[in-house]
Parts: structure tokens; C-alpha cells; sequence
């Protein structure tokens, strides 16, 4: 399994907008039905919100490719656009994670 980790940097005082964005072009659904997407998660940075953290689990690197490569992905970009601060870093690139152990209430212990 893989994590996708996504910094985003909103205007001043538009963090929930950009996080009605996801909700209104139903990104995280969409994502979900992506072969091999496990679970998104949309995170506000407290306590000002001035960062967006996207992060989502794959099955593998080739699901996520697939995801990246979906209808509406480039749209979703440029719409969301306005939403992001004005300088060069307002989306930090993409990184990818291995997920070497997992645990929670659903599984006890994945490990790999």
C-alpha cells in the first residue's frame, strides 16, 4: 500500500472554501472509485487553517497512477486555482509514502 500526501496553500481565509471545492466536484467520491483508492482524507491545518492536506491510500503505485491520469483530474486544477495562495508554492508537489505498517479499529495490524 501507498499514501498520497498533497499540500495545498488556500488564500487568507479560504482553507473551508477550498475544502467545499473537494466536496462540490465530489473528489473524494470520485477518488473511491478509482481502482485501488482505500480512503481519502481532506485536513485543515489548526489552528489557522492556512494549509489543505489531501492525503488518500492506494493499493499500489499503478492505482494511483491510474487516478492521476482520470477524466476531470486536470479540470479540477484549474478550477481550483483561484482558491490557492498567489505564490509559487501554493501546491507543494506530491509525495508518495509506502505504508510499512497500519493500524486502526477496522484491521488490528496490516503490515507489509
Amino acid at each position: 500500500m501507498i499514501r498520497s500526501v498533497l499540500s495545498l496553500k488556500p488564500r487568507p481565509g479560504s482553507s473551508q472554501d477550498l475544502v467545499r471545492f473537494f466536496e462540490a466536484r465530489k473528489i473524494p467520491e470520485r477518488a473511491l472509485a478509482s481502482p485501488g483508492c482505500l480512503g481519502v482524507e481532506i485536513q485543515n491545518l489548526l489552528p489557522g487553517g492556512e494549509e489543505v492536506l489531501v492525503t488518500a491510500l492506494w493499493a499500489s503505485v499503478e492505482s494511483y497512477q491510474i487516478w492521476l491520469d482520470s477524466p476531470g483530474r486536470h479540470e479540477d486544477g484549474v478550477q481550483m486555482r483561484p482558491l490557492l495562495a498567489e505564490h509559487g508554492e501554493a501546491v507543494g508537489p506530491a509525495r508518495l509514502y509506502l505504508v510499512a505498517r497500519c493500524a486502526n479499529h477496522q484491521n488490528t495490524s496490516v503490515s507489509r
